[in-house]
């Protein structure tokens, strides 16, 4: 059994908690630690989710990165108000966030897609997220296409791909306990201010 300490509602800072687990599951979790589920409202009020990798994260929010025409991002400029959940299967622990999407500035966009590896920088160029490919040749031929256009020079971020940060306006932290008595506690934010509480399982 996985020994945890009990979670303290003293503690008024949620991201100093996230920033402990998160380092935990980068050493525990065999593969993408910083996955988590990105939950948006389509224009006909439906819930959709999605595996969305985290890049960054502050005080302030969670960051990923995207298409803005795919179908996460046009739910997201319909409603900027979604769900993320980390869920940490070997650590037995789990994080869920609500709150707004804003865009992050476009010098943050481009410093972190020219970090990105050269055929991920060309993959979004010839991907055309979310709407209808008629086969995978016509992927390869985008691809193929890109390719030697960007042969030569620099690559540029283009102008419908770009990164959005998550601002909470609550934060979830559960970890499992015993016989499924499982250890809750809510941030909720209040004007500047973090209010905390414990919850039942």
């Amino acid at each position: 059994m996985i020994k945890k300490k009990l979670l303290m509602t003293s503690n008024d800072n949620p991201y100093l908690i996230f920033k402990d687990w998160y380092q935990e599951a980068c050493r525990k979790e065999i593969n993408d630690p910083n996955a988590m589920t990105l939950s948006t409202i389509s224009k006909s009020c439906k819930p959709t989710s999605r595996i969305v990798l985290l890049k960054d994260y502050d005080h302030e929010g969670f960051v990923f990165y995207t298409n803005k025409n795919s179908k996460k991002g046009n739910s997201i400029k319909l409603n900027p108000n979604v769900a993320l959940n980390f869920h940490w299967k070997s650590m037995l622990k789990q994080v869920r966030v609500e709150g707004k999407v804003t865009e992050v500035s476009k010098l943050e966009a481009d410093k972190y897609f020219d970090s990105r590896a050269v055929n991920s920088r060309i993959g979004a160029w010839a991907s055309d997220q979310s709407s209808k490919l008629k086969n995978r040749k016509k992927l390869l031929e985008n691809i193929n296409y890109y390719s030697k256009k960007f042969n030569k020079t620099k690559i540029p971020r283009p102008s419908y791909w770009t990164g959005f940060k998550v601002k909470p306006t609550l934060i979830e932290f559960w970890q499992d306990m015993p016989f499924r008595l499982h250890d809750r506690i809510e941030f909720k934010k209040v004007g500047r201010k973090w209010i905390t509480k414990k919850l039942f399982p």
